[in-house]
């Protein structure tokens, strides 16, 4: 199992760094006073993250060979740019430095968008079928761990020794995972493509029910995740509370969930798992729906606990199925397009259930939540038999045994 550890590593790098600039930082300038209008300029760094399939076929043609892997020349590197990057933030005095700051945080949101870019290009073509679901479960595992190192580890060390010594300390354990790396197998093929990667109108046609899918799969959940603060908050939920229940949520709730979709992705498959999270995703909004003029605290911390549960397995089931569609010929590219439809949704489902909340309140919100959810269903289900059909039966990356030989 140690060949899945340099997909911890670098998955857990975007997660940590994700983590700094929208929580770790975040938090830091509301406790120096800095007001609200000013941080949602941070809101910004999503950017990247929904455009990087523009330049993602460049990156995928223009990516540096390291150790018989095609990408991971371009991924170390990026990654030693984001170490230098977090130092030279560092360095910078907060107290008179905001805009010089949000620039080296934009900056880092770009670098660490076109490294997602590289290190799913590695996961695809260093994995087949059988280990898939390991590498997914190290995707989403990586991404959640991250966050503890880029929110709670930063704002102790930012609290208890000052600015630059939290973002030195990122920057360490940014150059400290890059030491597994040596541990990855080649990739599946030594050959250059003769279909030179590229954005184009077949990205779309080849893609679609694939960008049809990730666009309706998590409606409910971006939705009730993005009112969980709030909605916590506005039942008496005190910050110190609150700040351990994210902890926990996005570590021992996502961590089960993690877990729970790996073993269903290897036990059953992608395909028989994905309908059942949305048929869970869809249930645990009907139950906030129904409650949500009765439930106290202590039942919303129960509601919230099953969502982030029941949403890292639904990240689990669909990056499992999305890594089996993409084309041989580019598939980081495809990926990335398929990411960034799911960033987009993301971000435009967080503002239009924030929005709604404010104007319409929690129950008629929740109530729309969870008649999304339900017929989603429907063009889910059919979305996902078209795939199916369409999927060689045999995988698209050769068996895991040979993979690890090549690498020998």
């Amino acid at each position: 199992m140690s060949r899945y550890l340099p997909y911890w590593c670098y998955y857990l790098h975007q997660g940590m760094l994700t983590a700094l600039i929208l929580q770790g930082v975040v938090g830091y300038f509301r406790h120096q006073g800095l007001d609200l209008a000013s941080l949602s300029l941070l809101s910004l760094t999503f950017l990247p993250w929904i455009g990087k399939f523009l330049w993602a076929p460049w990156c995928e043609r223009h990516s540096l060979r390291l150790r018989g892997n095609h990408y991971l020349g371009s991924l170390v590197l990026l990654q030693l740019c984001m170490a230098l990057t977090l130092l030279a933030i560092g360095f910078l005095a907060p107290e008179y430095s905001l805009y010089p700051i949000m620039a080296g945080l934009m900056l880092l949101a770009l670098l660490s968008a076109s490294h997602d870019i590289y290190a799913d290009g590695i996961t695809i073509t260093t994995c087949d079928a059988a280990g898939r679901p390991f590498a997914n479960t190290a995707q989403v595992g990586g991404s959640y761990l991250g966050i503890v190192f880029g929110s709670l580890v930063f704002l102790f060390l930012a609290e208890h020794w000052g600015w630059r010594t939290g973002f030195i300390g990122m920057a360490t354990v940014s150059l400290l995972l890059l030491l597994p790396v040596g541990l990855l197998p080649a990739s599946n093929s030594i050959d250059e493509p003769a279909v030179k990667p590229k954005l184009d109108r077949s990205s779309f046609t080849e893609l679609w029910p694939a960008l049809c899918l990730t666009a309706i799969y998590y409606l409910a959940m971006r939705g009730l995740m993005a009112i969980q603060t709030v909605l916590l908050m506005d039942n008496g939920m005190s910050l110190a509370q609150l700040g351990l229940a994210s902890t926990l949520y996005s570590t021992v709730a996502s961590a089960i969930g993690v877990l729970l979709g790996g073993w269903m992705a290897r036990r059953f498959g992608a395909w028989r798992c994905l309908l059942p999270a949305m048929l869970l995703h869809a249930l645990i909004a009907l139950a906030a729906a129904l409650g949500a003029r009765v439930y106290d605290l202590a039942a919303w911390l129960v509601v919230f606990s099953l969502v982030n549960i029941a949403a890292a397995i639904g990240f689990v089931t669909l990056y499992n199925l999305l890594m089996g569609v993409v084309r041989p010929h580019q598939p980081a590219s495809d990926y990335a397009l398929l990411q960034s439809v799911d960033a987009a949704i993301a971000m435009l489902a967080s503002i239009a259930a924030l929005q709604s909340a404010h104007y319409l309140g929690y129950p008629p919100l929740l109530a729309v939540l969870a008649s999304i959810a339900f017929i989603c269903l429907w063009p889910a289900w059919r979305l996902c038999r078209r795939l199916e059909r369409a999927t060689p039966p045999s995988p698209s990356f050769p068996p895991a045994h040979e993979v690890i030989h090549a690498h020998l």
